[in-house]
């Protein structure tokens, strides 16, 4: 007897949905905005062709050819050249700076970012070349992208990095138009692919067998560099950065950002009361503050410490606090105040002008004190890097005050942005003309009274000519190091520096005791004191 399988139950009944009356109201959201890059910054409309791979591979290969990155050097310029070279041929296929002027500003920052790179040359302070290279990099950026308002300045110092990372489908865009059309090239183009194919082969392989053959190494060795696995790795990685960089910076300049809707006006504007009470009242305290703290601004030590209750260097570094929170506050108050206050008036702009200007008035009163009185710091207990470089900032900060006040004569100053940045490269410019750690050393050795010298033995082949005037054993303890780092680690053709080359010369025939000798007598001594 055969089952016979039951049916399969119904599908239940969907009861019918019903709707509010006023569900139309609900329509679709509206696409999102576009973004930057789509609305501003699409780029070249055309992919990297074969001239920007090969400016790219130039920059590249001289990276890894002649870039020291773990000291400053002559290579950091050549560098900079060449990819200010490839850059320059590229930009004469790209669109114009509107007027005659604005070249000459980009003319102007490639120069910057040039001279910047060249510190390196001269001058040994790590600490100083690090600030140097970031600040070639932005006035670079600024060179092929342009940028007026604060905003548009921003934006534009960092299209360069920027790009880094967006000329990577660029270039690959390229590559794939030109392997499908590589066939209808002719020989030319095959003949070049494969020349570039073998030179990796040969240099791959070459490296692996020098590596299993200590006589294929020998006589590789007298044809060619030194190569292995850690040579290749550097030198592939560096001319992928160096060429992503040259490369970011052609697409730049190709088609630069639109930064123009960046500085249109606000749309908004705050009336004359909402102008006058707040500035009014911080003019006001400001004025008070001036007021009361005037006879501790220019005092020596001892007035200082009899009057402030404060310990000398408790008073310098309050006042470097000052300095910092007045410069900001300021900053961002005029900032705020200049974009959103009314000015239609001449009532308003001579409003404006008054509470501004009296404001960067006092505010350059307590610039002038915080400087004087880093100055009396470190005259009394030594020069330091830290101290050299923000009290140089103290003075930058003060030449600022002093462009926002020529900038609010007018109320209007597309310049002051640009100002600004190319004063702080003026700075370090100035900071590597003057040779930091040799003036530290100097003006430590001429107190010499009770040194640090592990702090004299860290500044670099700069301070090497002011170390050497120490009488023994206080010069070759503070000279170790610099001894050390020569000895260890020699310049190559690419990595020569000015300062190395003279500390060298200078030591060559100067009698040297033995590094723990010479500094466990100079404690000994040093204690005595």
């Amino acid at each position: 007897m055969t089952k016979t399988s039951a049916p399969a139950p119904a599908p239940a009944a969907v009861p019918p949905q019903t709707y509010p009356a006023d569900m139309s109201r609900f329509s679709p959201l509206p696409p999102p905005p576009p973004g930057f890059l789509q609305a501003r910054w699409q780029g070249p409309d055309y992919a990297g062709g074969p001239a920007a791979w090969i400016a790219a591979l130039v920059g590249g290969l001289a990276t890894a050819i002649a870039l020291p990155l773990s000291r400053p050097g002559i290579g950091w310029l050549l560098v900079g050249l060449v990819m200010t070279g490839a850059v320059w041929h590229a930009a004469r296929f790209g669109p114009k700076p509107d007027t005659a002027l604005e070249r000459w500003i980009r003319v102007g920052w490639a120069v910057l970012a040039v001279a910047l790179l060249a510190v390196g040359t001269f001058r040994d302070a790590g600490w100083l070349f690090v600030f140097c290279v970031l600040g070639a990099i932005a006035c670079g950026s600024l060179a092929v992208a342009g940028g007026h308002s604060v905003r548009a300045v921003v934006v534009g110092a960092m299209a360069v990095p920027l790009a880094f990372f967006r000329a990577i489908p660029w270039l690959g865009r390229g590559a794939r138009a030109w392997q499908q059309t590589r066939e209808r090239s002719g020989a030319a183009g095959r003949v070049v692919l494969s020349l570039i194919v073998t030179f990796v082969l040969l240099v791959v392989f070459g490296a692996l067998f020098a590596s299993a053959d200590a006589a294929f190494a020998t006589l590789l060795g007298d044809i060619l560099p030194e190569l292995n696995a850690r040579a290749i790795f550097r030198g592939v990685l560096y001319t992928a950065i160096g060429g992503l960089i040259t490369a970011g910076a052609i697409f730049t300049v190709l088609a630069p950002p639109d930064l123009s809707g960046l500085e249109r006006p606000a749309s908004r504007r705050i009336g004359r009361i909402e102008v006058a009470l707040p500035l009014g009242g911080l003019v006001l305290l400001f004025g008070a503050f001036v007021a009361v703290q005037l006879r501790f601004f220019f005092g020596d030590k001892a007035y200082i410490q009899k009057t402030s209750g404060l310990t000398f260097s408790e008073y310098a570094v309050q006042g470097f606090n000052q300095l910092l929170v007045v410069t900001m506050l300021t900053l961002v108050v005029i900032g705020l105040v200049s974009r959103w206050a009314v000015k239609e008036t001449r009532q308003d702009r001579i409003l404006l002008r008054t509470l501004l200007g009296a404001l960067v008035l006092l505010s350059l009163v307590i610039v002038g004190s915080a400087a004087w009185r880093m100055w009396l710091y470190q005259n009394t207990y030594g020069w330091t890097r830290e101290r050299l470089f923000f009290g140089s900032v103290e003075l930058y900060l003060g030449g600022v005050f002093i462009l926002i006040a020529l900038a609010g004569w007018k109320l209007r100053a597309s310049w002051f942005p640009r100002a600004a940045v190319a004063g702080f490269a003026g700075l370090l410019l100035f900071l590597g003309a003057a040779n930091p750690e040799h003036f530290i050393a100097e003006q430590n050795v001429e107190r010499f009274q009770k040194l640090d010298f592990w702090y004299l033995r860290a500044l670099g082949p700069d301070a090497a000519p002011a170390l050497a005037e120490l009488p023994e054993p206080y010069r070759s303890c503070a000279l170790s190091w610099v001894i050390r780092d020569l000895k260890a680690d020699p310049d190559q053709w690419y990595s020569w520096n000015l300062s190395r080359a003279q500390a060298a010369e200078l030591l060559e025939d100067m009698y040297i005791l033995g590094a723990s000798q010479a500094c466990n007598e100079s404690e000994r001594l040093n204690a005595k004191r």
